[in-house]
């Protein structure tokens, strides 16, 4: 439930927004929302099994993102449903942590190698397979088949509070010892600063929002120094910041979010652009994600091995160099307007840069720290790569609405035709009017303009992160056991 979520709703994006008259700054945030709650907030929710128990804390979270899938497939109006995703948000902070949690207290650790492998099959299978069946879904289904999408998650968490509950011992036992106190000042200053940030960045793409957006930008930024200094200060910070003085650490964090930005980004504006601006059926943008996670899947253990050899250091920069080449071919798939042989294989591209990076990324972390602080370390980066979602939405989303308004204006059609065009905004579908065939012709080539924009932006970023990792991490694998030994 949780894997599927960002893709399989960027594929009923345009539908969503017909229904319920979104705007394109509305679209953002139905997505932004939900990961806003979840990077600021997971941090918490993996410590929360520790303080009621595994099992309580996972059946928390999964009743939370039950509830709140419910309030989505009833909602009315597009604010109802950003504040129902920001509740599904919390809901998935503490069921995702609190899955890989309830692995480690059940299963014995000879069997936990085996275990995890099933937990990754099993998240990139449906990462794979629920943007295919929520595109069959749209494609076959009525106009308010995208409540279906929520709603399904109500009997599948259903059956997991039923396992839980009747295969599941009871982890939880009270020790008499008192507990850390919780930092709800951080965790406040968390959700704040980061809603700023993505505030900001999101209205930077509304032509008379400028003022407001640096203003949101500025104060994000001072709360995000005001949250650096209140975590130094406290005993038990929920974001351990001092860690990021470590030059390997703060480089491979670097390095997550700016690596995972392209999926990201592809998953939020790829399907509109093939729905909305080629008019192809929402199968076909559920499909194409088949070979990215297979890709990812295979590559993963592979990459993974190869880091055991060679360092993480080789494996993140030829990750990211096949990252920036994906989104250069994906680029060019968008100029040539070629679906089969263009948008399939720069995705199947994608997914092989990625695989060769993910899990390396992961490996680096864990080696630039000291086991005692690996909890924290995994947990930091986990709030990173999730982080890399919001902003790869608000920001890049900025620089998707200039340049598909700037197409728009220099458009050789009605002055009415570019005035609606600009209050749509990017990949909102077009339901008719007088002047809706060269109004639909525009759209299309502003949208690919702005696609094309962002592509060139994400090969720039993966450059910036190949570069980061080579200037943060051991240069061999030698050199990066004798840090860790050290």
């Amino acid at each position: 439930m949780g894997f599927i979520d960002g893709s399989i709703v960027a594929i009923a994006l345009p539908q969503m927004r017909v229904a319920l008259d979104a705007s394109f700054v509305e679209a953002q945030w139905i997505a932004s929302s939900y990961v806003l709650m979840l990077s600021a907030l997971i941090m918490l929710g993996g410590s929360l099994g520790d303080r009621i128990g595994v099992r309580r804390a996972f059946s928390f979270g999964v009743v939370i993102f039950v509830i709140a899938s419910l309030a989505c497939a009833v909602a009315q109006t597009s604010e109802q449903l950003i504040l129902f995703r920001a509740l599904k948000g919390i809901g998935a902070a503490v069921m995702i942590p609190g899955s890989m949690s309830l692995i480690a207290v059940n299963v014995p650790r000879a069997e936990r190698g085996a275990a995890m492998g099933i937990w990754i099959a099993a998240s990139s299978i449906t990462t794979a397979c629920g943007p295919l069946l929520g595109g069959l879904l749209l494609t076959y289904g009525d106009n308010s088949a995208w409540r279906w999408i929520f709603a399904i998650n109500l009997p599948l968490g259903a059956a997991v509070l039923v396992m839980l509950y009747t295969k599941v011992r009871d982890d939880h036992v009270e020790t008499g010892e008192p507990k850390a106190p919780v930092d709800w000042a951080g965790i406040v200053l968390s959700v704040a600063s980061l809603g700023l940030l993505a505030g900001g960045l999101t209205a930077l793409g509304e032509s008379d929002a400028g003022g407001l957006a640096v203003a949101m930008i500025c104060a994000g930024l001072v709360l995000v120094a005001v949250t650096v200094v209140v975590q130094l200060k406290l005993r038990h910070p929920i974001i351990p910041v001092q860690l990021f003085a470590n030059r390997a650490f703060a480089g491979a964090n670097l390095f997550t979010l700016l690596a995972w930005m392209p999926i990201a980004a592809v998953v939020f504006f790829l399907p509109m652009v093939l729905i909305v601006g080629w008019q192809l059926p929402p199968s076909y943008a559920g499909a194409m994600f088949l070979p990215m996670s297979a890709l990812i899947a295979i590559f993963s253990p592979l990459a993974g091995r190869m880091a055991d050899r060679v360092g993480t250091l080789p494996m993140l920069v030829s990750g990211g160099v096949v990252l920036g080449l994906s989104s250069l071919a994906l680029a060019a798939a968008v100029f040539y307007q070629q679906f089969w042989l263009g948008i399939l294989p720069s995705l199947a591209l994608l997914g092989v840069g990625m695989g060769l990076a993910a899990s390396p990324m992961s490996t680096a972390i864990m080696n630039s720290v000291d086991d005692s602080q690996v909890g924290s370390a995994s947990g930091i980066n986990n709030m990173v790569a999730r982080m890399a979602n919001l902003f790869a939405i608000a920001g890049l989303g900025a620089l998707v609405a200039y340049v598909y308004a700037l197409i728009v204006r220099a458009g050789s059609v009605p002055e009415i035709v570019r005035d609606g065009l600009l209050e749509t905004g990017f990949g909102e579908r077009l339901t008719g009017g007088l002047y809706v065939e060269p109004a639909v012709r525009l759209q299309k080539v502003a949208m690919d303009h702005a696609m094309i924009a962002l592509c060139l932006a994400l090969a720039v970023l993966c450059v910036i992160a190949s570069l980061i990792a080579w200037a943060s991490l051991p240069k061999s694998g030698k050199e990066e056991r004798e840090a860790e030994a050290g």
